[in-house]
C-alpha cells in the first residue's frame, strides 16, 4: 500500500496500533503504520491545538512545538488541510485558519511563547465548534491533535462532554513524568472520550 500512488498514511489508526503494544513506552515503529486509499471525498482536516500556558514553558512547549512542526511538514507533503490553534494566558488564538498546510511553518511556530493560565475548555470548545461546522457544511472529516499538560480544572467538566460525532482526537500528554501521576489530566480525558487516543510527548 505505501507504494500505491493513492495511498495515504492513516495517523489515527497508526497511533492506535502503537498503543496496543505491551510496552507502553514503545515508540512509533514502521510496523505500526497503517495506510488507506485516498478517495475523492474531502480530505481529513487536522487541527493542532497547542497549549502555550506558563506551565508548559519549562521545556514541554519547545518539544511540543517541534512535534507540531514535524506534523505540519507531513501534512504539507500529503497535501492535507490543517489549522493551528494556540491557547494560554486565558485566551485562544487561531494562528492558522483551516487550509492547505503551508510549505514553511517555522516562522509561525518557533516564536510562540508561554505564559498565563490554561483555557483548556475554551480551546476545546472552539475547536469542536469549528469542526462540527465544517462537517455540517462540507462533510469534511477531521482529527483534533490536542497538545497540553492538561493542568487545568477544566478537565473535570470536559470529562462530562463529548466532541462532534465522528471526530478523531489525539491527546498528547506534555506533562513531566514526575508530575504525571499527580495531575493525570490527559489519562482522565482519554478514558472519558471514546473517540480519543493518548500519546506521551517524547523527552
Amino acid at each position: 500500500m505505501p507504494g500505491d500512488a493513492g495511498a495515504m498514511l492513516d495517523w489515527p489508526a497508526s497511533l492506535r496500533a502503537r498503543l496496543l503494544e505491551a510496552d507502553p513506552e514503545a515508540g512509533l515503529q514502521p510496523a505500526h503504520l497503517r495506510w488507506r486509499q485516498a478517495l475523492t471525498t474531502p480530505q481529513t482536516l487536522h487541527v493542532f491545538a497547542l497549549d502555550c500556558s506558563a506551565s508548559m514553558a519549562s521545556g514541554a512547549l519547545a518539544r511540543a512545538k517541534g512535534l507540531v512542526l514535524q506534523w505540519m511538514r507531513w501534512a504539507y507533503l500529503q497535501r492535507m488541510p490543517v489549522a493551528l490553534l494556540c491557547f494560554g494566558a486565558g485566551q485562544v488564538h487561531w494562528r492558522l485558519p483551516p487550509g492547505r498546510a503551508p510549505r514553511w511553518n517555522a516562522a509561525l511556530i518557533e516564536p510562540l511563547g508561554g505564559g498565563g493560565g490554561t483555557p483548556l475548555a475554551l480551546a476545546v470548545h472552539q475547536a469542536w465548534e469549528l469542526l462540527a461546522r465544517r462537517a455540517q457544511q462540507q462533510g469534511q472529516p477531521a482529527c483534533l491533535w490536542l497538545l497540553s499538560d492538561f493542568r487545568s480544572p477544566d478537565v473535570l467538566a470536559l470529562e462530562q462532554q463529548r466532541g462532534p460525532q465522528g471526530l478523531s482526537q489525539v491527546l498528547v500528554d506534555c506533562e513531566s513524568p514526575a508530575a504525571r501521576p499527580q495531575f493525570a489530566g490527559a489519562q482522565r480525558l482519554v478514558r472519558a472520550w471514546p473517540d480519543a487516543v493518548g500519546l506521551v510527548l517524547p523527552e
